[in-house]
């Protein structure tokens, strides 16, 4: 069935992605047409492009919560070297069956960005498809950016970053073993990797919440090294969930970041240690109860 398209790489799915694939949906729906997006994915998570701000399968979970019913989402190789030409006959008329197309402002197709939004509507006027350029999304004065996103995040700016994004941020790896010395002093944490090519943000301890057996549960994270019992210098994920003592070992669980509490630091004891995690377990649940 032919389609309404949204182009893009969309990375974050932000305010100004969600305006264009929202054109696209509206589009497809007043028209009888079924509903598409077409993004990539890029080799280490964002090469070229800065490090990525959501997996890959929270970005199509993300477009697919805004209506889009089919999104074709190659590897960037896969088609890198079509020509502007090329990439309109071969995608979007072949692939996608396309009749209506969606693209910001700034929008680059066909190898090395040959093509731009204003050929990308030239050639598709050849195959009788209606071109759209949907204008930039501002907010506080600014373009709605993924790079403004990135710097939120790596500011520890979590409310910022959400407003950007127009939903929560965070992360949803596997659990994996620790050390297990949490739980000797009396906090056992969940343990998370962020996997290459993902941004990280600020390091420090975050106020965040957990998503466990259909429950948000006020959570604890610190994100960074661990100084005071580690001199191996790896960044690390571990959340301490105030009351629960279940085993998710091996489960992706999704955990969602709500405010910067303090940078890391080295303690002079873990004693020290343990006290500052039930100060930051305090803070969530003070959180929670509001």
């Amino acid at each position: 069935m032919s389609t309404a398209a949204a182009l893009g790489y969309f990375d974050g799915v932000h305010l100004g992605h969600r305006a264009v694939l929202g054109a696209a949906v509206n589009a497809a729906r007043a028209a009888g047409l079924v509903p598409a997006a077409f993004t990539f994915t890029l080799p280490h998570g964002g090469a070229g492009k800065g490090k990525a701000i959501l997996t890959p399968a929270e970005k199509l979970r993300r477009i697919r919560s805004l209506g889009v019913q089919q999104v074709l989402c190659p590897p960037f190789e896969a088609f890198s070297a079509l020509s502007p030409r090329q990439f309109v006959a071969d995608i979007l008329v072949s692939r996608l069956d396309v009749r209506q197309v969606f693209c910001g402002q700034d929008f680059t197709f066909g190898a090395r960005k040959a093509g731009d939004a204003a050929l990308l509507g030239a050639l598709c006027a050849e195959y009788g498809i209606q071109a759209h350029i949907v204008p930039t999304y501002c907010l506080g004065g600014a373009p709605v950016s993924s790079t403004r996103i990135r710097a939120a995040l790596a500011a520890g700016d979590i409310p910022l970053a959400e407003t950007l994004l127009g939903a929560p941020y965070g992360e949803e790896f596997p659990v994996a073993h620790g050390k297990g010395l949490g739980r000797t002093l009396g906090f056992p944490t969940i343990n998370q990797s962020y996997p290459p090519g993902m941004l990280v943000p600020r390091q420090g301890v975050y106020v965040t919440r957990v998503l466990l057996d259909g429950q948000w549960r006020p959570a604890a994270t610190g994100l960074g090294t661990r100084p005071t019992v580690d001199d191996s210098g790896l960044v690390t994920c571990e959340t301490f969930i105030p009351g629960y003592e279940g085993d998710i070992y091996g489960e992706s669980v999704p955990v969602r970041f709500v405010r910067y509490l303090w940078p890391t630091q080295k303690y002079d004891s873990v004693a020290q240690l343990a006290a500052m995690v039930q100060r930051a377990a305090a803070e969530a649940l003070k959180d929670a109860a509001r």
